[in-house]
């Protein structure tokens, strides 16, 4: 559909450049609307990387803040202690909680397990909570049921789970662990979906009696608040080998980072496209150089300068990059915002469209086409007038 629009596109885009740059700037955007399927095939390869990463762009960006609201929507203490080893997922010490609760000013902590089990014959991850200070470090936004249901055995789920399974509160459901064998468990509650709690939820006694020698995963401290506090907490589990101690928006920044280390590896890939399509328009622009030989002698002999025929091979590059980048980000965004809108069950939370840095994409986009138009204008400059007239 690009060469349905390339022509009204490109006059829309060139106009700024032919007042600026006068005779050249209105050449150069009358030939990228000369051939509006020229114009559209040299820029369905940018178009197509720059689509790849809008949609990875506005994926990351809600990725990123779907992470964060995970956070602020699940824990309310101020102190999250977890492993430094395996991206934090590796397990510490079962004492390290008792060594942080003892500490003055610290009102409340939570330990938290997490183990394979299998559900209604299917194998999910269920996190476990001690219940004891549950309501001062750990946030349940319950739809049903209440959290108090977690000390008596019972297992809360989330939204998502309770609507694919048709589960409601009161329903007892089969389950099976690797060490106690089979069981049931009675759905006590159905909380919000969140992505950071998972979709399985028991109380730590409940947990303990069904895994063998379990390892803590995190440990929420709730302080007073103040940095003396943490810096207690500090120096206290300071013997602990391993440990990472981060205040809820350290944790939100390290849960960003990790978003962000993904994403410069996928951007660093879809470069290659980007740089592919440069190629292809300095290709085209080569092309349509040879093409237009005795029409830019013609222009030469008339009077035109070297430096008009380069202004006038750069805007239309210009013109047809910009072009190609425009269409491009419009198509990935909206692929990002599907994507993005499709795993809301998974856990994506919030769309967002980063603004800021699609615009910087669509500059990028018109200084490498800038860039990518320095050959070819020096090729057209460097035509002799006379031979380029009588060419055929």
């Amino acid at each position: 559909l690009a060469p349905a629009i390339a022509r009204p596109v490109s006059s829309v885009l060139g106009r700024p450049l032919a007042r600026i740059l006068g005779v050249s700037g209105r050449l150069g955007r009358e030939n990228s609307m000369r051939s509006p399927r020229r114009t559209a095939q040299t820029s369905s390869a940018l178009m197509v990387g720059l689509a790849l990463i809008s949609a990875v762009a506005v994926f990351g960006a809600s990725l990123a803040k779907s992470a964060t609201s995970s956070i602020d929507n699940a824990i309310s203490a101020n102190l999250i202690v977890t492993s430094s080893s395996s991206g934090g997922a590796g397990g510490f010490s079962s004492t390290v909680s008792q060594a942080a609760a003892s500490l003055p000013g610290v009102t409340a902590s939570s330990t938290v397990y997490t183990g394979e089990f299998e559900v209604q014959h299917a194998v999910a991850t269920l996190t476990a909570v001690s219940t004891k200070d549950l309501s001062k470090t750990l946030i349940l936004r319950m739809t049903s049921g209440t959290p108090a249901a977690l000390a008596s055995g019972g297992l809360l789920i989330d939204t998502t789970t309770a609507s694919s399974d048709h589960l409601v509160v009161g329903d007892v459901v089969p389950v099976r662990f690797a060490d106690t064998g089979p069981a049931t468990m009675r759905i006590g509650g159905v909380y919000e979906a969140n992505s950071l709690i998972g979709s399985y939820l028991a109380g730590d006694r409940y947990f303990l009696s069904h895994f063998s020698a379990p390892l803590p995963i995190a440990l929420l401290v709730a302080t007073n608040g103040t940095a003396s506090v943490q810096r207690a907490v500090t120096a206290a589990l300071g013997g602990y080998p391993g440990l990472k101690i981060q205040t809820r928006a350290q944790f939100e920044k390290s849960q960003q980072a990790q978003v962000n280390q993904l994403l410069g590896l996928v951007y660093a890939l879809l470069a290659l496209a980007v740089l592919i399509a440069l190629i292809g328009i300095v290709n085209t622009l080569m092309l349509s150089v040879f093409e237009r030989t005795r029409e830019i002698g013609l222009l030469r002999a008339v009077g035109m300068k070297r430096r008009q025929v380069r202004i006038m091979i750069r805007t239309e590059s210009v013109i047809l990059s910009v072009f190609g980048a425009i269409i491009g980000i419009v198509v990935g965004t909206c692929l990002g915002v599907a994507l993005a809108s499709s795993l809301r069950t998974q856990g994506i939370s919030d769309i967002v469209v980063p603004t800021s840095s699609l615009v910087i994409f669509l500059v990028i986009a018109a200084l490498l086409g800038l860039g990518a138009a320095s050959w070819p204008a020096r090729r057209a400059a460097k035509l002799d007038v006379l031979a380029a007239i009588a060419t055929e």
